[in-house]
C-alpha cells in the first residue's frame, strides 16, 4: 500500500542506497500503484469511448465510479472472496491517484481569468457569499437530515465521555509523576526529495520551452505543456510542505493556481507573447499530442482519480448498505435543495445581469464533470461554472471539517454525507482521515452529481430553474 501522505520513511530507509540511487523517494510510486492505476486509466478511456459511440452524455468518470463498484459488489455476492481479492490489487493505484487528486482541479480555477465577467465587484460579492453561505446551508442540512433519521432509527453512537486521569485518594500524595507528553510535528505531505525534482524539472523544461517558443519550434507547444506540467505540480508540492497553520488557511490549490498563473506570465513575458495567449494553451480542449495543454493533461487524470472512489466506497459496503435510506435521502436534499435554494438565492440577491450567468452558479455543489454537463443543459457558460465549483471545493476542503464540527456532528455517517453532499472532490479528498465518513462523502458525491443531472435533463425542471434565475432580469 502506499504510505500515508503525511508520514515520512524512517532515516535508513531514506538514505539507503537502491539501485544505484542515494536515496529512496516515498513519494516515488512503487509497480503494484502504478498497475493499478493503469487500471483505473484504461477503464476511463474505455468508457468515454463507448459513451461517445452511444452519445452518452453522462461522464465517463462518474461511469467508472459505478461500474468499478457496482462490479465488486455482485462479484463479492456470486464468488465470495474474488470481489475482496480485486479490490487488494486495487486499493494500491487508488491509493495513488487520491494523494494526488487536488491538483487535478487547478485547471478549473487557473482558466479563471479568460471566463466571461459575473458582473460588477458587487455580483462578485454575492457569488463569494453564495459559496460560503451555499456551501454551509447545503452541508448542514443534509446532514442535520441524515443525522434525524438515523437517531430516529438508533443508530447514531453517542461520543465517549472523557475519561478523567484518577487521582491519588490521600490528597495528593505519593502521586507517580506524569510523564509530559511529546507530540511531534507532523510530516510534510511529500519530501523535500519530491519538490528538488519538481523544481529541477519545471526550470529545465521551461528554459527548453521557452527558446522554442522564441523561435516557432514546431514542438514548442508540447514543451510548454511539459513546463507547465511540472510547474503546476511543483507549486501544488511546494503549497502543500508550507506549515499547517498556513495551509489551513490557504488551501495549497491556491497557491498552486496562483503559482500557475506566475508561470504563464513569466513565459508570456519571456516569448514576447500575452499573458491570455499563453493561458489559452493552458487548456485547449484536446488530448492530441500537438496541441493538448497542461490542463488537459490534469483534467484527463481527473477521471481515473475520480473512478477509483469506487474503492474506498467498498470498503464500506457493508455499512453503507444497513445505512441505504439514510443515502438516498441525502442525495435527493443535495440534489434538489442546491439546484433550487441556489436558484432562489440568486434571483433574491439579483446576481449578475443576464440569465446565462446565473444558470452557470446553480451546479455549485456537483463535481466538476457533471457541473459542465448541467451548464451545457442549462445554457449557462462553462468556464464560470467550473470557476464557482473549484472554489466551493477550496472552501470544503479548508474549513468543511471545522464546521461540521462547530455543528457538533460527529456521527461518521452524517459527517461524510453531509461533505460530500457539498464539497464535491476537495471536500471529499479533505474527509479522507475519516475512515469511516470517506466512503459516504465520495458515494454522496456521485449520487449527488447523478441526481442534479437527471433533473435539470426533465424538460419541466429546466424549464422551472430558467423561470426563477430569470426573474428581475431586464431582458
Amino acid at each position: 500500500m502506499l504510505p500515508h501522505p503525511h508520514q515520512h520513511p524512517s532515516p535508513t530507509a531514506s538514505h539507503k542506497p537502491t539501485g544505484g540511487s542515494a536515496t529512496s523517494n516515498v513519494d516515488l510510486p512503487k509497480l503494484n500503484e502504478l498497475v493499478g492505476a493503469a487500471f483505473f486509466t484504461t477503464l476511463q478511456v474505455a468508457l468515454n469511448k463507448v459513451f461517445r459511440a452511444n452519445k452518452i452524455a453522462f461522464p465517463a468518470m462518474l461511469g467508472c465510479t459505478v461500474l468499478v463498484f457496482t462490479t465488486l459488489v455482485l462479484v463479492e455476492a456470486i464468488l465470495p472472496g474474488v470481489g475482496d481479492n480485486v479490490f487488494a490489487l486495487l486499493q494500491p493505484g487508488s491509493n495513488l491517484l487520491t494523494k494526488w487528486l487536488p491538483v487535478m482541479f487547478v485547471p478549473g480555477l487557473a482558466m479563471l481569468p479568460l471566463a466571461p465577467s459575473i458582473g460588477s465587484g458587487l455580483d462578485v460579492l454575492k457569488v463569494l457569499s453564495m459559496i460560503v453561505l451555499g456551501f454551509t446551508f447545503t452541508m448542514a442540512s443534509t446532514s442535520y437530515l441524515v443525522l434525524a433519521i438515523r437517531s430516529a432509527q438508533g443508530l447514531v453512537v453517542p461520543p465517549p465521555s472523557k475519561v478523567e486521569t484518577p487521582t491519588n485518594n490521600r490528597g495528593g500524595r505519593n502521586k507517580a509523576p506524569v510523564a509530559p507528553v511529546v507530540v511531534a510535528a507532523p510530516a510534510k505531505p511529500f519530501t523535500q526529495e519530491t519538490l528538488n525534482f519538481l523544481l529541477q524539472a519545471t526550470v529545465v523544461t521551461g528554459a527548453i520551452s521557452m527558446a522554442a517558443s522564441r523561435q516557432s519550434n514546431a514542438y514548442a507547444t508540447p514543451l510548454r505543456t511539459l513546463f507547465m506540467f511540472f510547474g503546476t505540480v511543483l507549486t501544488y508540492v511546494f503549497g502543500a510542505r508550507l506549515p499547517s497553520s498556513f495551509t489551513k488557511i490557504v488551501h495549497p490549490l491556491v497557491t498552486s493556481t496562483a503559482g500557475t498563473l506566475l508561470l504563464t506570465q513569466l513565459d508570456a513575458a519571456v516569448t514576447g507573447s500575452s499573458f491570455h495567449d499563453v493561458l489559452k494553451t493552458y487548456r485547449a480542449g484536446t488530448l492530441s499530442a500537438m496541441k493538448l495543454g497542461a490542463g488537459d493533461l490534469l483534467l484527463f487524470l481527473l477521471g481515473p482519480a475520480v473512478g477509483c472512489l469506487s474503492v474506498a466506497m467498498y470498503s464500506r459496503k457493508k455499512i453503507m448498505a444497513e445505512n441505504l435510506p439514510v443515502v438516498v435521502a441525502a442525495a435527493l436534499c443535495s440534489s434538489m435543495g442546491g439546484l433550487f435554494g441556489t436558484a432562489w438565492f440568486v434571483r433574491f440577491l439579483q446576481i449578475g445581469s443576464s440569465t446565462m450567468v446565473r444558470l452557470s452558479l446553480l451546479p455549485r455543489n456537483v463535481t466538476t464533470a457533471l457541473a459542465i454537463v448541467i451548464t451545457q443543459i442549462l445554457g449557462g457558460d462553462i468556464s464560470i461554472a467550473a470557476s464557482v465549483v473549484v472554489l466551493t471545493g477550496i472552501f470544503a476542503a479548508t474549513v468543511g471539517r471545522g464546521m461540521l464540527d462547530a455543528f457538533k456532528i460527529d456521527d461518521p455517517v452524517s459527517r461524510g454525507l453531509g461533505m460530500g453532499a457539498a464539497g464535491q472532490g476537495l471536500g471529499v479528498a479533505a474527509i479522507m482521515p475519516e475512515k469511516e465518513a470517506f466512503p459516504f462523502a465520495a458515494i454522496n458525491m456521485v449520487l449527488t452529481a447523478v441526481c442534479a443531472t437527471g433533473l435539470v435533463s426533465v424538460p419541466a425542471v429546466k424549464e422551472c430553474l430558467v423561470n426563477i434565475v430569470s426573474g428581475g432580469l431586464k431582458d
